[in-house]
């Protein structure tokens, strides 16, 4: 007997979802847009997109007998979240690491719906880990509508949304594309700091903070540093200037009243964004586990963290900037030298850093930092 599309809204709401929409198991018409983001070069240094291409046009060549996906989304909504004394994180990275957390409630509704009788193995899905186009399945399915910044937003609870999904084999009803759109609003796009949000619904990547900050390796192009401002991992300017913003139902919960995975990590309470930077590997290994901000590698998140004190503007960071110049990784010491210029082009440790600088790259960042170029 075929599964109750109730029951499984039942089961998604019981499993720790807030939004559950049936659709099409592919992206459809965004498929296209996919590939031309891809050959415009867009993608960046996120080779696992391109490399599963094929898969993310037609999920049946890694899943065989989908026939719909189960859509499912949960509002992390709250406060902005900040190291003390500066360095701001994005909302979705300042509790447990979403990855685990959101495989963790997929998992359990799998489970429910093969007690409830769907075929054990029938079903695959994730979060944010498998190759499919998570917002083009949830805007086919209605969870929300497709936003100018490419972000998804709920007409009940706003843009801050964690999706998820199950592909499935059983015959779902699709849900009603979900009502409302941008309008003529465009204050995501005059608000984004780097200009990544090149046209309505098209985000250039390699522009974008969420991207720099997080995916890529290697130093922060230089004319994007200063823009990046305290944002040490992510950024949720288009989130946070939406005016769907105030349909999150989670907005305005704090502390003991959010749920336990949504609640802020020991590192954002007790972390400096000098202790990022002085961290060594043994330290990341043993404290960053299970968070999302492990994503960004132990060289990128003091790479970010070098060039936030640089914008913040304390001198009080020059002791532990002026120590990173003479630190193993050239990444590091670049964007140390980098800060350094920002805070005092003229301080002496420059001249003796690129004095000794064997790195070509680094001495010309070093070079740059002294003439305030």
């Amino acid at each position: 007997m075929p599964i109750r599309p109730e029951l499984v809204r039942e089961l998604a709401s019981d499993a720790g979802f807030d939004l559950v929409r049936f659709g099409p198991a592919d992206p459809g018409p965004d498929g296209n847009r996919f590939v031309e983001w891809l050959e415009a070069g867009r993608h960046g240094q996120m080779r696992y997109l391109e490399d599963n291409r094929a898969r993310i046009l037609d999920p049946r060549l890694w899943r065989q007998g989908v026939r719909s996906a189960i859509a499912l989304a949960v509002d992390y909504g709250g406060p902005a979240a900040v190291l003390p004394g500066g360095g701001r994180i994005a909302r979705y990275a300042q509790g447990r690491d979403y990855h685990r957390w959101l495989r963790d409630r997929v998992f359990a509704l799998r489970q429910r719906l093969e007690a409830a009788g769907v075929p054990y193995g029938s079903m695959n899905g994730g979060a944010d880990a498998v190759p499919v186009l998570e917002r083009a399945l949830a805007v086919r399915a209605g969870i929300g509508f497709l936003a100018k910044s490419a972000m998804v937003i709920s007409p009940t609870h706003g843009p801050y949304l964690q999706l998820a999904e199950l592909l499935t084999g059983m015959e779902l009803p699709p849900d009603e594309p979900a009502p409302g759109s941008c309008g003529t609003c465009t204050a995501c796009l005059d608000a984004c700091p780097t200009q990544a949000i090149v046209a309505p619904h098209e985000v250039d990547a390699r522009r974008c903070l969420s991207y720099t900050t997080i995916e890529l390796r290697g130093p922060i192009p230089g004319d994007l540093r200063a823009a990046q401002g305290d944002r040490f991992f992510g950024c949720d300017v288009c989130l946070e200037v939406c005016p769907f913003t105030s349909r999150s139902r989670a907005r305005d919960l704090h502390g003991d009243q959010r749920p336990p995975d949504l609640r802020p990590h020991q590192i954002v309470q007790t972390w400096t964004l000098v202790d990022v930077l002085a961290m060594d590997d043994a330290r990341y290994q043993a404290e960053f586990t299970g968070t999302a901000m492990r994503r960004a590698t132990r060289s990128g998140l003091r790479r970010n963290a070098a060039v936030v004190l640089g914008n913040l503007g304390d001198p009080q960071a020059l002791p532990a900037l002026i120590a990173a110049l003479t630190d193993e990784d050239p990444v590091v010491r670049s964007h140390a030298g980098w800060a350094i210029g920002r805070l005092d082009h003229r301080h002496p440790a420059l001249a003796a850093a690129l004095a000794r600088e064997s790195a070509p790259d680094v001495a010309a960042e070093l070079e740059a930092a002294i003439t305030g170029g």
